[in-house]
């Protein structure tokens, strides 16, 4: 069916005429065909804007509009070289020999290398792209078309993870940067055939390396040799993996674990200790908590370190990857793969006390989540953890003063209100009265003796006790056991049924069971502790001078061995300070066996004694502890702090100017107020109590003759000076001083 013809087109000739090309092509009637490209070449004009219709010209405008933002800057025809190393023993020279080959074939190949052209990581492992500073600046620039070609002196360099490697070749590729391989087989351009092949023999290149040297240290570890990190108190040998001892060290070492075990000091604070004396820490820097405790999951620290009682233990840890390897986990493996060789020359510890440090680390393990975290504070609490309240609740810390000194208040009053002891006592007055019960009564002779005594014998009732109950067990399942060899028989012979003999077995063992765990829940108490090593007496003398030193400030080594034992002395301290009233009561749970290293819990129980305390009520203002002024009075008669005869026959002539007859007392009344570091010149003791004090003192100062004093008793060294606290006279002198 033919529609009606088209006025447009010229009518077709008949079937017998010339051929007639088809509409559309070049050979259209009236067309030539050089004609129809020039009229084609016309229409791809830009600027030829008759030829087409509206919407097709806004097509192009459309698309116009595209051009200038997907225009791709032109990559530059500069090369750049990566290099890398890993191992710790290899040198600077591998980066300066892959560099050098690197630098070559760009010669070779008449490349162009940028005037910045080397980036190297040292020490960096291919397994990761982790910390890989320089390749990261190689991708930075690469986004920026700042070369063209990236030169590797080996597949390796750039990672041995095939995943890796293959999303660096897809990233520089999609920017138009080709990677070349200086050497081996593969020397050339590497495409994604030859990345893909390269990457896994990478992968299986590091596969051999590990498995060989992970042998090569076994093989080591058997010997002996130190196939780690070489721990604080050894040094490297002459030989490869040999160790030996440094003595001055490893003299550190028995200290720290002397402090920690026998005198059950924290570890924090054997840090602050060995910090204060100047001691250098294994890596430099300052001590800390983790270089002596080390991490209870991956083992390290001092304490934790089993080379310092001989032996040597590889392979307990392993690295693993997380999945995206976006961060390394060490994880201990099984102690059957551990290779251990037992050195005897270079155990410098006690075992015993080595294998007691493990025992204390995981009990501190266990008790750091429920003991209460002492606060940075200025001074050190006495007996922190053991305060409560009379209702039972903790005493907990409720803010400090200027000078250190914290406030202890009843946790449930503050926090909950059910507690109506809802005051505050401050902790200075409470460790001194606590001090004192235990100077003045727990640790008196006679309480000692009859501690020893009544300990004795309720440690010996208990044990009999014990025994007995140890032995009546035994027996009876030891009869039940009988039955069960015998039960076949006996049940034969008295006609037994099935179902009889298996109630009745089941009766017995039931009671077994009971028994048994009885049996392992009796504990037959230890005896008692031995006492007789310890000087009371001393304690005592120690004690006195921490009374006077209170609030405990800059604690030296002597002060926490002293406190610690405070501390496994009273288990609890129970206050009670009623509403309205201005006194308080301290109830003290206290034992001496905790005065003995390592005693068993068993008759740590039958130990405890309680005390009762009455306190008078704290007073306001600067605290004056009568066992100082007593200690300050005696000091002051028997003239310990003051100037000599010949000292004062010293500075008598100096001062042949000033005549006064109390002159040198007030020289050794301005000794005596910097030694004592009593708050004022008017607070002294007799014989330097005279109303006249502290005016003859400042006159001393403005005349000149302090100074003059002070200078020629220094040039003599004189006791009366020495490691003498001038400071607290410095605002007065300067104030005082004559003008020059």
């Amino acid at each position: 069916m033919t529609g009606p013809p088209r006025h447009d087109q010229p009518d077709r000739p008949s079937p017998s005429g010339p051929e007639v090309p088809a509409a559309g092509t070049l050979n259209a009637p009236g067309f030539t065909r050089n004609k129809g490209l020039a009229e084609v070449e016309t229409m791809k004009k830009p600027d030829d804007r008759d030829d087409f219709s509206a919407e097709l010209e806004s097509i192009r405008k459309w698309m116009r509009r595209f051009e200038a933002d997907t225009e791709v800057a032109p990559v530059s025809v500069e090369c750049v070289i990566y290099a890398r190393f890993s191992g710790r023993k290899q040198k600077e020279a591998s980066i300066e020999r892959q560099a050098e080959v690197c630098s070559g074939y760009a010669a070779q190949m008449d490349y162009q290398l940028r005037a910045e052209h080397l980036f190297a990581d040292r020490g960096r492992t291919g397994d990761s792209l982790d910390d890989r500073t320089a390749l990261e600046e190689i991708r930075r620039l690469a986004r920026q078309r700042a070369f063209g070609k990236l030169l590797l002196y080996g597949w390796d360099r750039l990672s041995r993870r095939p995943a890796d490697g293959m999303m660096l070749f897809d990233e520089f590729t999609a920017l138009g940067i080709e990677i070349h391989v200086a050497t081996g087989n593969a020397t050339g351009r590497v495409d994604l055939v030859k990345a893909t092949f390269l990457s896994l023999c990478a992968m299986e290149e590091r596969e051999r390396l590990l498995r060989t040297t992970n042998y090569a240290s076994w093989v080591a570890a058997g010997k002996g040799s130190n196939m780690g990190a070489v721990p604080y108190g050894f040094r490297k040998g002459t030989k490869r993996g040999e160790i030996v001892v440094e003595e001055e060290e490893m003299e550190v070492v028995i200290r720290i674990f002397t402090l920690f075990v026998v005198h059950r000091i924290h570890p924090l604070k054997i840090a602050y200790l060995l910090n204060k004396e100047g001691i250098e820490a294994p890596r430099g820097g300052v001590w800390s908590q983790e270089t002596i405790v080390g991490s209870p999951g991956r083992g390290g620290g001092i304490l934790r370190n089993p080379k310092y009682i001989g032996w040597m233990i590889y392979g307990r840890m392993m690295k693993v990857r997380t999945p995206g390897r976006a961060r390394t986990i060490i994880r201990i493996r099984s102690s059957k793969h551990w290779k251990k060789v037992h050195r005897p020359e270079l155990c410098r510890l006690d075992p015993q006390l080595w294998h007691q440090a493990i025992i204390l680390l995981d009990e501190m393990g266990r008790d750091d989540r429920e003991k209460p975290r002492e606060r940075v504070s200025k001074s050190v609490l006495i007996f922190h953890g053991c305060y409560r309240c009379v209702c039972g609740q903790k005493m907990a810390l409720s803010g400090q003063g200027v000078s250190g000194v914290r406030r202890l208040a009843c946790h449930a009053a503050r926090r909950h209100g059910t507690c109506d002891r809802k005051g505050g006592t401050s902790s200075l007055f409470v460790d001194t009265e606590i001090l004192r019960e235990i100077r003045d009564t727990i640790l008196s002779d006679q309480a000692v003796e009859l501690f020893k005594a009544k300990f004795v014998d309720s440690v010996q009732r208990a044990r009999d006790e014990a025994v007995r109950t140890r032995v009546s067990l035994s027996e009876r399942i030891g009869q039940i056991d009988r039955w069960f060899d015998g039960s076949i028989d006996r049940s034969v012979v008295a006609g037994l049924t099935s179902d009889q003999e298996i109630a009745q077995r089941m009766r017995l063992n039931n009671e077994r069971e009971r028994l048994a765990k009885e049996l392992a829940n009796v504990h037959v108490p230890d005896r008692i502790a031995d006492l007789a090593d310890i000087d009371f007496p001393t304690m005592r003398d120690e004690m006195n001078r921490l009374i006077m030193r209170m609030p405990l400030r800059g604690p030296n080594e002597a002060d926490l061995k002293l406190v610690s034992a405070l501390r496994r002395l009273v288990e609890r301290v129970v206050i009670d300070r009623q509403p309205g009233q201005q006194g308080y009561t301290l109830t003290l749970h206290a034992s001496l066996v905790g005065l003995s290293a390592g005693q068993p819990n068993a008759s740590q129980a039958l130990a405890t004694q309680t005390f009762v305390r009455t306190c008078p009520e704290p007073y306001a203002g600067r605290v004056r502890v009568p066992e100082l002024m007593d200690h300050i009075a005696e000091k002051a008669r028997t003239n310990d702090w003051c100037t000599s005869e010949e000292d004062w026959a010293l500075v008598e002539p100096i001062w042949s100017g000033w005549d006064h007859p109390m002159k040198r007392v007030y020289l050794d009344a301005t000794l005596f107020y910097l030694r004592s570091e009593i708050l004022s010149l008017r607070a002294l003791p007799p014989p330097y109590d005279h109303r006249s004090i502290e005016y003859g003192v400042k006159t001393m100062i403005a005349k000149g003759h302090w100074a003059s004093a002070l200078e020629a008793l220094e040039q003599v060294c004189s006791p009366a000076v020495a490691n003498l606290d001038k400071s607290r006279l410095a605002a007065k002198t300067k104030r005082l001083s004559p003008t020059r």
